[in-house]
C-alpha cells in the first residue's frame, strides 16, 4: 500500500512530483502514479514540498509542518561570506552558563542539517555539569597514557621498515609523549582536552548508515554557525572520537545505545577572547573540468 495519496481533484498533473522523484512516482501521460513505501521513499518530504496545489498527501509525514517558503527573505553573499570567514576555533570561555533555552534553539537549529540518505539519525550528547565534563577529560588523558607505550613501538617498527616518510608515521609520531603533555597541563590548572568548557557536545549515531561522519559534521556546524548568531563560539575536539573508540573507560561512562559510535564532539560556550581581524586562509586547490 501506497504512503502517498493524490488528491485528484486538486492534482493538475504537472508531473513535477515524478520528475523529482521518480521513484515514488509515474506521470503516465499526464495521469500521476504514486506507489510510495519503505522500499523507494526515504521521507524527504520534497514531493509535498513541490506540489504547487496541495495534492500530495504523505501519510507518513506531518503535513502540518510543512511551511511556507518566505521567497522575500534576501541574504546577502557578501555579509554571509563574512559572518563564514569571521568564524574562529575558540578555547578560551567565560564562566557563564548558556540557558537552557538556547540550547534548545540549537538543538532545533542542527534538526535541519542535510543527512545523507535523508537519514535524520544524528543524536547528541549534552554536558553541562562542569564535574562530568572533567571526568570525561582525565578519562581521555588516561587513554593517551595507556598507548604511550603501544605508540613508540609503532614508531619503532616503522622506522625499522624505512617508513619515516609516510603519513602514518607522521600521524602515528604526533601522539608521542601526549599524555605526559596532558598531565603537565593538568597540573598547571588547565584542561588540555576541553579547556573547562561550559558545554560539551557529543554527536554519535549507528556505524552501519549513510554518511555517518558527514551527517554529524553538518549537524555540529549548522549548530555553531547558528551559535554565532547567539554571542556564542565554538570548537571541535577530534580526539575524544579516538578515545570514544578504543577505550573501554571511556565508552563505559559515555554509555552511547548498542551500535552507536562518536562522529564528532564540539565544545561551546561565551568567548573570552574577542578575535579583531579575520585569518588569513589557503586558497582551495580546484581542478576545473
Amino acid at each position: 500500500m501506497s504512503w502517498v495519496v493524490i488528491d485528484e481533484e486538486k492534482c493538475t498533473g504537472c508531473g513535477i512530483c515524478a520528475t523529482r522523484c521518480p521513484r515514488c512516482f509515474t506521470d503516465n501521460g499526464g495521469e500521476i502514479l504514486t506507489n510510495s513505501n519503505e522500499e523507494n521513499c526515504i521521507l524527504c518530504g520534497h514531493c509535498v514540498s513541490l506540489c504547487p496545489t496541495g495534492a500530495i498527501i504523505h501519510s507518513k509525514l506531518a503535513l502540518d509542518e510543512f511551511t511556507e517558503v518566505d521567497r522575500n527573505v534576501n541574504y546577502e553573499t557578501e555579509t554571509f561570506l563574512r559572518f563564514l570567514k569571521e568564524r574562529r576555533s575558540h578555547r578560551h570561555f567565560l564562566d557563564k552558563k548558556v540557558p537552557q533555552k538556547d540550547l534548545e534553539l540549537l538543538m532545533e537549529a542542527g534538526r535541519w542539517a542535510p543527512t545523507g540518505s535523508n537519514v535524520q539519525n544524528v543524536e547528541v550528547i549534552i554536558y553541562t555539569d562542569p564535574a562530568k565534563i572533567a571526568k570525561l577529560s582525565d578519562l581521555a588523558i588516561d587513554y593517551f597514557i595507556w598507548i604511550g607505550d603501544r605508540v613508540k613501538k609503532k614508531i619503532d617498527r616503522f622506522e625499522a621498515e624505512g617508513k619515516q616518510d609516510t603519513q602514518d608515521y607522521k600521524m602515528t609520531f604526533r601522539s608521542i609523549g601526549l599524555g605526559e603533555r596532558f598531565i603537565k597541563e593538568k597540573e598547571s590548572g588547565r584542561d588540555p582536552i576541553f579547556y573547562k568548557t561550559p558545554v560539551l557536545m557529543i554527536f554519535h549515531s549507528i556505524a552501519p548508515t549513510s554518511a555517518p561522519k558527514d551527517n554529524a559534521v553538518l549537524v555540529a556546524h549548522t549548530m555553531a554557525l547558528t551559535a554565532r548568531t547567539m554571542g556564542l563560539e565554538s570548537c571541535y575536539i577530534g580526539l575524544l572520537e579516538v578515545v570514544a573508540e578504543y577505550y573501554p573507560p571511556m565508552k563505559e561512562e559515555l554509555n552511547l545505545p548498542p551500535g552507536h559510535q562518536v562522529f564528532d564532539t564540539m565544545i561551546l560556550g561565551y568567548p573570552k577572547l574577542q578575535f579583531l581581524k579575520t585569518v588569513p586562509r589557503q586558497p582551495i586547490k580546484v581542478r576545473w573540468e
